[in-house]
């Protein structure tokens, strides 16, 4: 179970976790961490080579899945309502005691806001005074961006983690005991809030993101429909043949003046020149009279995996792959008449994507990069290219090039600018 949930979680929330080596390797120590959302024990018990014991809202243990992936990380139950949980807290003294790693959230529910809540519980600070164990801060950032309280599904998101130095509770034990629990909490919260700012700072520009109407039509989406229907036309005299062109023209100027803005409207936008290139190529090139692509459907398969990651990366970079993508098209579409072989697109697409990838490092990037490579040329040999393939390579890294030299915005945003994630950011 806990092999699964990490693939899973690793899958769809793009995930990072920093000093988890700060968490000693044996006997008893605290985890107080922030309680962004749902997914909270997993995540902070991913990366972490000891296991993570959570004391969790024992309604936790009831929503579908979540309960028996967090029984899966070794957490239990306890019953929040006031003066209910002296069970629980005697469980994890005893389990602190035994020399094993506890983790608690002081806050005792799901943040409202994305930032620590002001009354915090005691029970994270009194456990380390009374057993004298280490307190371990530890942030998160992203996951109430993936699944807020108000939101009854998770959605994908970049998710990191941080482990903070450890709060040694012997200095604190010489004082009276409120004085001592009001210290603890108070060095507690400043670590944790410390490195929140970027992270809650970005969640509510994202979210503010979503709801700004979306863009005229870009350059890249429009102009090369447009120029490739003025080409179909010409060569065909037929209305209905370029009819999906202005379909897709419709489709922009309706997502800028009607659709109501939301993630999934900013995704699908942001994504749909790629999402039309695969649709509509098949028929424009046999109307242009270009070779037919072999095992389309294959070649289809493997870009939209490539486009996947782009879900959680920064919006220049995700809106830079799509616009490579359409740059690598129309270089390809040239390279089939210059070497007509059918096989170009199973060379020239992924190869850009694997360029593209590797120059930005970007999320995943070191699966992406040999899978995309190692298809491009697998099926290179397999459909027995020949020395004409040449061209098509070179027809994707020529892409990645022009999108090196032209990139969609400056490479450095100004300081004061929030970095922004994900296919569904208008940046």
């Amino acid at each position: 179970m806990t092999t699964l949930a990490e693939a899973l979680f690793r899958v769809m929330f793009t995930y990072d976790c920093i000093g988890e080596e700060k968490i000693p390797a044996e006997g008893g120590v605290v985890i107080a961490a922030k309680h962004p959302s749902y997914l909270d024990p997993v995540l902070l018990s991913l990366q972490v080579s000891r296991p993570i014991r959570f004391m969790a809202w024992e309604g936790l243990f009831r929503v579908p899945l979540v309960g028996a992936v967090i029984r899966a990380f070794g957490a239990f139950p306890v019953d929040v309502r006031k003066g209910r949980g002296r069970e629980a807290y005697a469980r994890a003294r005893a389990l602190v005691t035994a020399g094993e790693a506890v983790g608690i959230f002081p806050e005792g529910k799901r943040s409202r806001t994305g930032w620590m809540e002001q009354a915090l519980r005691e029970g994270a600070a009194r456990l380390a005074l009374e057993t004298g164990a280490l307190l371990v801060p530890a942030s998160i950032t992203g996951a109430y961006r993936a699944w807020p309280h108000f939101q009854s599904l998770p959605e994908p998101a970049r998710v990191r983690v941080r482990f903070h130095d450890p709060i040694d509770p012997a200095p604190y034990r010489s004082l009276p005991e409120a004085e001592a629990l009001e210290g603890l909490l108070a060095e507690l919260r400043r670590r944790v809030e410390r490195s929140l700012l970027p992270g809650v700072k970005a969640d509510l520009r994202t979210s503010v993101l979503y709801r700004t109407p979306p863009p005229w039509p870009r350059g890249y989406e429009a102009v090369p429909p447009l120029a490739l229907a003025v080409a179909l036309f010409w060569k065909t005299r037929s209305l209905t043949l370029v009819a999906p062109v202005y379909a897709y023209i419709a489709y922009l100027l309706l997502d800028h003046f009607v659709i109501p803005p939301s993630r999934l409207a900013k995704w699908v936008r942001n994504a749909s020149p790629v999402l039309f290139l695969l649709a509509f190529g098949p028929y424009a090139l046999r109307a242009l009279g270009r070779p037919e692509v072999p095992a389309g459907g294959a070649l289809a398969a493997v870009l939209l995996g490539a486009l996947f990651p782009y879900i959680y990366e920064h919006g220049r970079t995700a809106l830079g792959f799509v616009r490579g993508m359409v740059v690598a098209a129309g270089l390809e579409l040239a390279a089939l008449y210059v070497a007509p072989e059918g096989v170009g697109p199973h060379i020239a697409l992924p190869l850009f994507a694997a360029a593209y990838a590797w120059d930005g490092r970007t999320v995943f990037w070191r699966y992406a990069v040999p899978v995309l490579g190692g298809y491009a040329i697998g099926v290179a040999l397999l459909l027995r290219a020949d020395v004409a393939a040449i061209a098509h390579a070179l027809a994707g890294l020529l892409a990645w090039l022009l999108l090196r030299l032209f990139p969609l915005r400056p490479a450095s945003p100004p300081v004061e600018e929030l970095p922004a994630s994900g296919l569904g950011l208008r940046l």
